[in-house]
């Protein structure tokens, strides 16, 4: 497969405290990969280094795209959907889009032409107070496609949801992505939904952080034993939940 993006032995140093080391992995064209482990151990702030926020670090992020510059490579979509409450919902959409210069003439039928395969067609005009948390976290991931860049970074995009609802979206995310053909880089400290998204899923644990697992899934994969595996990687810091 070809390599979108390559992440090199990253290392993160806070207040002279290590937070993670030896950080390394692939991502290929049209893969979704899982960074998976404990709350607290890094995985965002290696979102955050990979799309160019944090500036201080060693390392290094290769991109192999037909796009030049770091910010022009990633779009980032974080659990918190951050939508304006005075914005409508075409409005929330196409914000990022009007933050480059592009006028609602042209960024209004780009955004309507999504708005079915993100079930929001039909409530343009509603505003964030008015929707589930399911609705919210679907305006918040168009906002991210609609920038129309090679790889998204998400980070625990369905963490503030209810079981039911996280897992239809799961499901709907999995169609979503492969329909539009992204390459993704998603962070969660669910065993499950990393195995359920995910073309690989790379295993944090320790302190400082370090790769314990690197784990590739396709259908011939046997779920409930990777999710055995994966906890017995896991191992402490589940005892720690009383898992």
């Amino acid at each position: 497969m070809n390599s979108i993006l390559k992440v090199k032995d990253l290392k993160k140093i806070y207040s002279s405290n290590v937070i993670f080391e030896n950080i390394s992995f692939d991502l290929n064209k049209n893969e979704i990969i899982s960074i998976l482990g404990p709350s607290g151990i890094g995985k965002t702030t290696i979102l955050n280094i990979i799309s160019g926020i944090y500036k201080k670090f060693s390392g290094d992020i290769d991109l192999n795209t037909e796009i030049s510059g770091i910010s022009n490579n990633f779009s980032f979509s974080q659990a918190k959907d951050l939508l304006i409450p005075w914005k409508n919902i075409i409005d929330n959409s196409v914000f990022a889009l009007e933050l480059s210069g592009m006028n609602k003439a042209t960024s209004y039928p780009i955004a309507k032409k999504l708005m079915k395969d993100f079930f929001l067609e039909g409530s343009e005009n509603m505003f964030p107070h008015q929707l589930s948390k399911g609705m919210r976290q679907r305006v918040s991931l168009i906002r991210s496609f609609l920038t129309n860049r090679p790889i998204m970074l998400l980070d625990e995009p369905f963490s503030p949801l209810d079981s039911i609802t996280r897992e239809d979206l799961q499901d709907w995310l999995i169609n979503i992505l492969k329909k539009h053909n992204k390459s993704v880089v998603l962070v969660t400290h669910d065993i499950d939904e990393a195995l359920k998204l995910s073309d690989k899923v790379i295993v944090l644990n320790g302190n400082p952080a370090k790769i314990v697992g690197n784990l590739k899934i396709n259908k011939k994969t046997n779920l409930p034993k990777l999710k055995i595996k994966i906890k017995g990687l896991l191992k402490k810091w589940l005892k720690l939940l009383n898992f």
